[in-house]
């Protein structure tokens, strides 16, 4: 009488083993498998009316095994793969869970919002409704872990035609500035132009639940001090050219002058509106400390643009009138015509000064 052992071949395999082969041989069939079955479930057959739904059942177990084992592309490969050979709620809740450990956390709400609308008939296993509920439960507690970014720029409307913005050469349009993105953690490059002379770059790295706020100064170029008055010997000139070189002078002087006065009264208003931002910025920040997602940081920014602005104007403003205090303390009187002393504002591409002859 012979006797029929069966012999357990699962447990004499370790554990490792068991996975490597289940994922051989599941990347094989995968690799066998016509293209267009990647687009529609198995057909059943009259011997087997559940094959779509045992064949995605043995895709995922191998799915959970790559999972369990820490190699999240293969299991979402295989969790994916699944889903098209059956839609089941499960299937969909363990790739939003994949697509989180890897990262992504918006790919990751996304699968937990479809997994909460997968239709479940009323005779489906117990499982489906536990995953839906899962997923919702999960999904919330995702949502606020994704980090923000607020982009803001600096001397330049949002609105000008010229400005470019990208995060990761990806492009922000206007209505996106200073708006709160919603971003998958990691590093962030910035970048801003303006008219093809004007540029900034910021680079941020994110972590989760994280509000960040990034400012490109986009500000005109400061404008230098004016150039030197020089003076150089000129030939004698007649009375006549004489009268000529007072007046010209002179309309330096009035022109001088009055660009240092419209330079000062820059200077005085944007000095006021730096110090009202300074005080709006104060408000939000309590002990120079901006709370996160308060506009305390970008009212800094601009109190800094605006200071700068205000001290350029100034400096415009004083080198203005200095100028024209000179040119009108050089221009000769009447009464030094006769003494033959002219001078005569003169200039070059690249000097500008005074010229006389005396």
């Amino acid at each position: 009488m012979s006797k029929r052992i069966r012999v357990n071949q699962r447990a004499l395999w370790p554990r490792g083993l068991t996975y490597c082969a289940a994922a051989c041989v599941t990347a094989g069939w995968l690799a066998s498998t016509p293209a267009q079955a990647a687009d529609s479930p198995a057909e059943p057959t009259s011997e087997n009316p559940n094959a779509s739904l045992d064949l995605a059942r043995s895709v995922a177990v191998t799915g959970r095994e790559a999972f369990n084992a820490g190699d999240y592309e293969t299991a979402l490969a295989l969790f994916r793969r699944a889903y098209t050979l059956y839609p089941a709620p499960t299937v969909v809740l363990y790739e939003a869970r994949t697509l989180d450990k890897m990262g992504l956390l918006l790919e990751a709400v996304e699968a937990y919002v479809r997994t909460t609308q997968i239709a479940v008939p009323s005779d489906a296993p117990g499982q489906f409704a536990e995953a839906i509920a899962a997923a919702r439960q999960e999904e919330r507690a995702l949502r606020a872990r994704i980090p923000t970014l607020t982009l803001r720029v600096a001397g330049v409307s949002a609105n000008d035609p010229t400005l470019k913005v990208s995060i990761n050469g990806r492009a922000i349009g206007a209505a996106q500035l200073g708006q709160a993105q919603r971003l998958n953690p990691g590093t962030y490059r910035i970048t801003g132009s303006i008219s093809g002379d004007r540029s900034d770059t910021a680079e941020v790295v994110l972590r989760e639940s994280q509000k960040a706020q990034v400012a490109l100064q986009l500000t005109a170029p400061s404008l230098g001090p004016p150039p030197p008055v020089l003076i150089r010997p000129a030939s004698a000139t007649s009375d006549t050219q004489l009268a000529g070189s007072a007046n010209s002078l002179r309309l330096a002087a009035y022109i001088s002058g009055g660009v240092g006065l419209v330079g000062l009264g820059g200077g005085v208003v944007t000095g006021l509106m730096a110090t009202k931002k300074h005080s709006e910025a104060e408000g939000e920040c309590q002990d120079h400390r901006c709370a996160a997602g308060s506009d305390g940081p970008g009212m800094v920014e601009d109190f800094k643009s605006m200071r700068t602005l205000s001290t350029v104007f100034y400096g415009v403003g004083a080198a203005g009138i200095a100028a024209g205090v000179v040119f009108w303390l050089i221009a000769p009187d009447a009464s030094e015509a006769s003494q033959a002393q002219a001078f005569a504002p003169w200039s070059d591409a690249r000097t500008l000064g005074v010229q006389g002859a005396f």
